[in-house]
């Protein structure tokens, strides 16, 4: 126990090494943009189907975006914001790295709803897998058919290695920069998951680089491994020079993960 929870840590602290000016998308430091935002909460928790949610403050990233709207589940106080925008059947969660927010994956966001998707974006909560969880329940409380998850470097790792629970998984997950040091992978996990597999990640990336991606290929054999050129890391990758090529692999692995329920 005591060397996972050396693994986790040290991934967790990998990601948060980051410079917060180098955040794409408009992602800065998640208590600095909290200060900032504007809106009022409203009062209440009112019910989203079977999941049951407050209304918050919707962030600065998302204003003037139609339709999109702020929750935070039963008992987070401060933390595991879920903002939802888009409608549909395709639901695709996305998840930041270990200090990122909501905002992080905004462009994205936006990008995937226009084309129809039904789209989660979170701030992580105290739990991170359950907010993982609560983004999930929530998008499938709104009529999402299926779900897939894309996550970046810390968000990416979380995701992968919940796939050794059984219950209640993805259609397909996309890890965008991947840490190599897995926190509970082994070899062969991806072995028992027939969804869709993706592991993007640029060449020399300093936390993710090709060598590393392909180390956390080894225990996803089924994955689609995509290595870009240059040293930008999770969602700073699409919006860099090879953003075009990220885009294209990540809509793939989209078309992909949502076939079966569209044929």
């Amino acid at each position: 126990m005591t060397a996972v929870l050396f693994l986790a840590l040290t991934s967790a602290t990998a990601c948060a090494g980051r410079d917060a000016e180098t955040a794409p998308q408009g992602s800065v430091m998640a208590e600095n943009r909290r200060s900032a935002e504007g809106g009022t909460t409203e009062k209440g928790t009112i019910a989203v189907g079977e999941f049951s949610a407050t209304p918050d403050r919707l962030p600065s990233c998302f204003h003037g975006v139609k339709g999109a709207t702020a929750y935070r589940p039963p008992g987070s106080s401060r933390d595991g914001r879920l903002v939802t925008l888009g409608t549909g059947p395709r639901g695709v969660v996305f998840a930041p790295i270990s200090w990122g927010d909501a905002c992080e994956w905004a462009a994205e966001a936006k990008r995937l709803a226009a084309d129809g998707y039904h789209v989660v974006t979170l701030d992580w909560g105290a739990d991170r897998r359950r907010t993982i969880s609560d983004a999930t329940r929530l998008l499938r409380s709104r009529g999402a058919k299926d779900v897939a998850w894309v996550g970046g470097c810390m968000g990416g790792t979380l995701m992968l290695g919940m796939l050794t629970d059984r219950t209640d998984r993805p259609a397909g997950v996309a890890g965008i920069s991947p840490l190599a040091s897995l926190g509970g992978y082994s070899a062969g996990n991806g072995t028992s998951y027939d969804g869709e597999l993706l592991l993007l990640g640029t060449a020399d990336d300093p936390l993710s680089d090709e060598k590393r991606l392909r180390e956390v290929a080894d225990s996803f054999p089924e994955a689609e491994v995509t290595v870009l050129p240059g040293r930008r890391h999770a969602a700073e990758i699409f919006a860099g020079p090879h953003g075009t090529a990220a885009r294209r692999s990540l809509d793939g692995f989209l078309d992909r993960t949502f076939a079966p329920a569209d044929s």
